[in-house]
C-alpha cells in the first residue's frame, strides 16, 4: 500500500494530511499543544486512528496510542537519524537529512519504507510504502513522528511549540 504523508500549510503550527495515489485525504493529523504537542490521527469521516504525543520530560520523545497498543519513539540523533522504539521489536532506522526511512521487524523484514518525494501538483511529500498492513496504524503513527521531530528541529517550530 502506497500513501503520502505531507505537511498541511493552512494550519498553523504542526498538522498534516495523509493522501492515497489518487490524492484523495485518506488521515487527517490535527494538533494542539499545551505542556506538549499531541497529535490525533483521524480517518477522513472523524473516526480516531491514533494519539501521539511529544514530550521534552527529560529528553524529546513521543508516546503513540493506537488500538490498545503502547509505545515510545525516542529520537537517536548521531551520524544518522534514527528511532529507538520501547514497546516493540521493530526497528526504525534511516538519515533524516535525506528523508529516508526504513522500519523492519526483529527478523529484518521490512515493514515499510519512507522517502521524500514530490506529488503529481509539485508539492513535497513523504511517500510511505507499506508492506504490513495489519499493523499499519502503527506504521503510519511512527511515520508521523518522523515528520514531526523534522518539523520541530525546525528553528522557527521551538519558538511556537513546547
Amino acid at each position: 500500500m502506497k500513501l503520502y504523508l505531507k505537511r498541511n500549510t493552512i494550519d498553523s503550527g504542526i498538522g498534516f494530511e495523509i493522501y492515497d495515489q489518487a490524492e484523495n485525504i485518506v488521515f487527517h493529523v490535527a494538533a494542539t499543544v499545551d505542556s506538549s504537542l499531541k497529535m490525533a490521527v483521524e480517518s477522513r469521516v472523524g473516526e480516531p486512528f491514533s494519539m501521539i504525543r511529544f514530550n521534552t520530560l527529560l529528553f524529546p520523545y513521543f508516546t503513540v496510542r493506537c488500538q490498545r497498543h503502547f509505545y515510545v519513539l525516542v529520537p537517536c540523533l548521531g551520524e544518522r537519524f534514527a528511532f529507538a522504539i520501547y514497546g516493540s521489536t521493530y526497528k526504525f532506522s534511516g538519515d533524516l537529512g535525506a528523508g529516508a526511512f526504513t522500519m523492519t521487524d526483529a527478523q529484518g523484514k521490512i515493514l515499510m519504507t519512507m522517502e521524500k518525494t514530490l506529488t503529481r501538483s509539485g508539492s513535497e511529500a513523504y511517500e510511505l510504502e507499506i508492506h504490513d498492513t495489519d499493523r499499519r496504524m502503527f506504521l503510519i503513527s511512527a511515520a508521523i513522528c518522523a515528520a514531526a521531530y523534522q518539523v520541530l528541529a525546525e528553528p522557527s517550530a521551538q519558538q511556537a511549540c513546547c
